[in-house]
């Protein structure tokens, strides 16, 4: 019996430090977005934030709603309109460049999928990105010119959760 009680305590304290890691009982409300034209749903108030981003065509806006949580998770969305030439692009590479800014210099895609969202199959990618100190789960979306990010970003036990899951499930973009 003596050598199943550090065994068991061994067990006892991974599954408490995974436990830690997530935020417990998110409760999900629903955010629209009437300027970015989408809905989803948020486990908390959701902080608006704009930046310029420039452009070889002018400045462009990027919007960021989100929420930050604790043990350094954060759900967001972003949602740009690039300029009319990129807009014009095959998705395809448009996609590409997204994901490969997501990984950046120090990280590693781990999954990286094609996915089709909502009714009018607007064209997307699902990434899986493992960094140093955190992953990121980012569902690219492209409607119409606008390009949508769906992200969740943290200790990979919470980006690759169910909560994380019926996140990103619940994008959708509206008219």
């Amino acid at each position: 019996m003596r050598t199943r009680t550090p065994a068991l305590a061994a067990l006892f304290l991974a599954v408490s430090t995974v436990a830690a890691q997530q935020p417990a009982g998110l409760e999900f409300q629903p955010f629209a977005s009437a300027a970015g034209r989408y809905k989803i749903i948020f486990p908390g108030p959701v902080k608006t934030e704009t930046t310029e981003v420039k452009t070889p065509a002018g400045p462009r806006t990027l919007t960021f709603d989100s929420v930050t949580l604790a043990n350094d998770v954060r759900l967001m969305v972003t949602y740009v309109d690039p300029p009319e030439d990129v807009a014009k692009q095959p998705p395809g590479p448009r996609l590409d460049k997204v994901r490969d800014a997501s990984k950046g210099a120090d990280g590693r895609v781990v999954t990286d999928k094609e996915v089709t969202v909502g009714a009018e199959k607007y064209p997307g990618r699902d990434v899986l990105v493992e960094k140093p100190l955190y992953a990121v789960r980012n569902r690219v979306v492209i409607a119409g010119p606008r390009l949508y990010q769906v992200l969740v970003q943290g200790p990979k036990e919470f980006v690759t959760s169910r909560d994380a899951d019926r996140f990103l499930d619940a994008f959708e973009v509206t008219k």
